[in-house]
């Protein structure tokens, strides 16, 4: 599928391993932990399969979910409350298109409640209003200052260069832009450059990066984002909250989630609202972070075959030269296990290269959260991919990087995309 049909894909779940750190007041290395998910269900009092089914508050906070595997429809009551909440914000800058929407969505809201149903209509008109909302809101200067975070400096921006383990996902459900950035900085690490200049005259000590974005993943359309190095943490203990890098002294990852943040958001300020970027294409972040043709590919309709030649066509010596994405279904299809297969539902996973062994053919991925590492059909070892001039002996089943067989993967992976 090409970029011109317009795909439809929307993922997003958070890092629960983060969530756990937050909550336990310490950082983990989980890859040293001999059973990561029970460890896990400790921390948060939680049977491990509730904690990953695709419909835990955990992976999905916010949707209106609950833990006994049965998807949560938001009652009329609380569609009202949080109409009456979003007026209260509102209503002093309502404009002709908000007025009418406004209105629609209570006579639906009305209509449903009157005929006791669950809301259908009006639930979409919410979520139209509050997008409607944002886009002509424009750019705003009001800076985000969360109550439970501070926004603080917390290392270097590079100790050394881009590395594909650097990004780990925080507990924001933009998984599509960690394995975006994952993936870009494998298959193109040159791209993720440091631009930076002194925020004031002979101040070298809180320097301002510049980022370039591109809308649509067209060049033309490109826009240079200025953030400096602060980034929201956990108020007192200064713990990380969203991205981070695997390597504990430097915050490139954190910085760009940043100015994506401020980018997707139009904010003026040095402190974005995060929030809004959860759920998302890993496609099309790819192409806003480096620019280029997207390509497509869906699963149920592709051969292993053609999906495991699909990404030996963009890659050499077995890595990936542009950057590649994969994602999850939203809920597990028929005939599959999710958690048998240490896999996460509307989840997006970063596409490394192709192996062959023994004449079966494997893709290899990557999880964003730096861990939790398919299980089903998959080899130990490592894996020798070529980077520049060298070899690369990459552990698997480490850092979230597993050798995955095509069947398995056109089997579990709803689809595959590309940035050319």
């Amino acid at each position: 599928m090409s970029q011109d049909e317009q795909p439809q894909v929307k993922v997003g779940v958070i890092n629960p391993y983060a969530l756990g750190e937050l909550v336990s007041g310490k950082q983990m290395a989980w890859n040293k932990i001999f059973e990561p998910k029970k460890k896990l269900a400790e921390i948060f009092d939680m049977l491990e399969d509730d904690i990953f089914h695709h419909s835990s508050f955990i992976l999905n906070p916010h949707k209106d979910t609950q833990v006994d595997k049965q998807s949560a429809k938001l009652p009329i009551k609380n569609i009202r409350e949080n109409l009456e909440k979003f007026l209260v914000s509102k209503v002093k800058n309502l404009k002709d298109n908000h007025r009418h929407l406004l209105t629609k969505l209570v006579e639906t809201t009305a209509q449903e409640e009157e005929a006791n149903s669950t809301p259908g209509n009006s639930a979409e008109l919410l979520t139209k209003l509050v997008e409607t909302t944002a886009q002509e809101e424009g750019a705003n200067s009001t800076p985000w200052n969360p109550a439970d975070k501070e926004w603080f400096d917390k290392g270097d921006y590079f100790e050394d260069v881009v590395e594909l383990n650097d990004p780990i996902q925080g507990i924001l459900g933009d998984c599509y832009f960690i394995s975006a950035l994952s993936s870009v900085a494998w298959a193109r690490p040159y791209a993720i450059v440091n631009m930076v200049r002194s925020s004031g005259v002979n101040d070298e000590e809180s320097p301002i990066h510049k980022v370039i974005f591109y809308k649509d993943g067209l060049a033309k359309n490109q826009t240079v984002i200025e953030v400096s190095e602060k980034t929201p943490v956990a108020k007192t203990t200064r713990a990380w909250v969203y991205a981070r890098s695997l390597d504990a002294t430097e915050i490139w990852p954190a910085v760009m989630e940043k100015a994506y943040a401020k980018w997707r958001t139009q904010n003026t300020t040095d402190c974005p609202d995060y929030t809004p970027i959860a759920g998302g294409d890993p496609v099309m972040a790819c192409a806003q972070l480096v620019s280029g043709s997207r390509t497509y590919k869906w699963n149920k309709n592709e051969t292993a075959d053609a999906l495991w030649t699909f990404v030996r066509t963009h890659s050499l010596s077995m890595r990936t030269i542009n950057p590649m994405t994969a994602w999850t279904y939203e809920t597990q299809p028929a005939g599959t296990n999710y958690t048998a297969a240490n896999l996460v539902a509307n989840h997006a996973y970063s596409v490394l290269g192709w192996d062959s062994v023994n004449n079966e053919k494997y893709i290899v991925l990557r999880n964003p959260w730096g861990n939790h590492h398919a299980t089903l059909d998959t080899r130990s070892g490592t894996w020798g991919a070529y980077q520049e001039s060298f070899l690369n002996n990459i552990p698997l089943n480490t850092n979230g990087i597993f050798s995955m067989k095509a069947s398995t993967f056109q089997k579990h992976f709803a689809g595959i995309g590309v940035v050319v």
